[in-house]
């Protein structure tokens, strides 16, 4: 009843559309909360959406040694950042055989769940086939899906909750249209960089809007308690921020719901960090605001802000946080950020982004250079070759002419509020070409 599709003609498992009068279900066929069971009459058997590799091709890694390079330092790495506890007693961490596992099964029912979803037919055995190859190709580290991939693929943080966010590398958000809604950008990049997101902005908002004297009650006023969660977190941001930019009332945040410091995370994994450090988020917030009530946002304004969310996020928890900054090579407001003779109060936060500035071609770059000179900043950026070239190489295709910036690498070009994604290939541990294709089928299906 499903028509297989040769590899030469998929980089993934194809299917065709099935009469939807044949699959019948136990509720409604999109209804992603239920996950009920999907049934198909033309198979006459049940197909469950999750996906699991058999556990006698699993078992026969278990006593294979991994190939962990740099003499020890890859195992160190692996064990401190990727492998996440077996259950939620936090006893015992997952070896890499284990990793990869959950990492394919995760990868392998997203797809299944996708095409279920749409209706088309699965095909278990050869899904099978293809996860093994997968894992044997991840394991012997022929490619490796990213950071990102190994700590969350297949956790209870994609397979239950669907936060598939967590997934991605990186994430670039403009600020050039944020007067409408001008907390949505640190929003934004707080909630990224709380699920290990590196995120690029730009500062091109600034002057779009004045920085309000927030409301205040003298009964009082609302209470917010701040949910312990990551939501809880980014809601209270933007309570904060929209006092401030919108002249709303300034709640009193309550942070006493947030669990101590040290205690487990089972979502996301890691520890806990306490409140503290965004209770000193939104101090710091507070204090960069107030004597600007009444002036427009400034470039400064934008970065400080972001940067001090940054430090926030990583100063606890297993999170890691990547920032860029891209700013207005012509602008010395902008450039001298990094300068902490002019900018002291800078030196607490401002390590948190690289800083590049978004060039002209042909322009002069004197003045950008001698910051460059004194620390190394700003990189540079070409947006619109970014946009123009696939390749440099290659003939303009203006195939990214909607680009407004990239990641914190800078090595894709990324749309605002678009997030990407990347996989890792070893050429030097392959045989052939055509050994090296086939993990760049199984690298593309991840």
């Amino acid at each position: 009843t499903c028509r297989r599709f040769n590899s030469s003609s998929r980089p993934a498992l194809s299917t065709l559309p099935l009469d939807q009068s044949q699959v019948p279900i136990t509720e409604d066929r999109y209804t992603n909360a239920s996950m009920k069971p999907y049934y198909l009459n033309v198979q006459s058997k049940q197909i469950k959406r999750d996906f699991s590799l058999h556990e006698n091709f699993v078992s026969k890694y278990s006593t294979v040694a991994p190939p962990f390079g740099f003499n020890g330092l890859g195992e160190l790495v692996y064990r401190r950042t990727y492998a996440r506890y077996l259950d939620d007693s936090c006893t015992s961490k997952e070896e890499w055989f284990q990793t990869v596992e959950r990492v394919v099964n995760g990868t392998f029912s997203m797809q299944k769940e996708h095409i279920l979803s749409k209706g088309y037919c699965w095909d278990e055995n050869l899904a099978n086939k293809e996860a093994e190859e997968m894992y044997n190709r991840i394991f012997t580290m022929k490619f490796l899906p990213p950071g990102r991939g190994l700590w969350a693929m297949g956790s209870k943080l994609t397979s239950e909750r669907k936060i598939y966010a967590a997934l991605n590398n990186c994430a670039f958000v403009s600020t050039n249209e944020m007067a409408s809604e001008p907390s949505e950008p640190f929003c934004f990049l707080m909630e990224a960089s709380m699920l290990g997101v590196g995120v690029g902005f730009d500062t091109k908002g600034a002057n779009s809007f004045l920085i309000h004297q927030p409301e205040f009650h003298r009964d009082g006023g609302m209470v917010h308690f701040v949910g312990d969660s990551r939501e809880g977190w980014v809601e209270s941001l933007r309570l904060l921020l929209d006092a401030y930019f919108k002249g709303t009332e300034l709640v009193e945040f309550d942070f006493s719901r947030i669990r101590p410091a040290g205690t487990p995370i089972k979502g996301f994994g890691g520890v806990c960090q306490g409140a503290s450090s965004l209770m000193k988020l939104h101090s710091e917030i507070k204090q960069l605001l107030n004597p600007q009530i009444g002036t427009l946002i400034s470039v400064s304004t934008i970065v400080d802000i972001m940067n001090m969310i940054g430090k926030c996020v990583v100063s606890g928890n297993v999170r890691r946080s990547a920032e860029i900054a891209f700013g207005d090579p012509l602008d010395d407001e902008y450039i001298d950020l990094k300068n902490y003779e002019k900018n002291p109060h800078r030196m607490a936060y401002g390590w948190v982004s690289n800083n590049s500035v978004m060039c002209e071609l042909g322009m002069d770059y004197k003045e950008v250079v001698k910051r460059v000179k004194q620390n190394g900043e700003p990189g540079f950026l070409w947006l619109e070759n970014m946009k123009k070239f696939g390749r440099m190489g290659d003939v303009p295709s203006w195939a990214d002419i909607r680009a407004t910036g990239g990641n914190p690498c800078l090595e894709q070009t990324l749309e605002s509020y678009e997030m990407c994604c990347l996989v890792e290939t070893f050429p030097h541990r392959h045989e052939s070409l055509d050994d090296y294709l086939k993990t760049l089928r199984c690298a593309f299906a991840y």
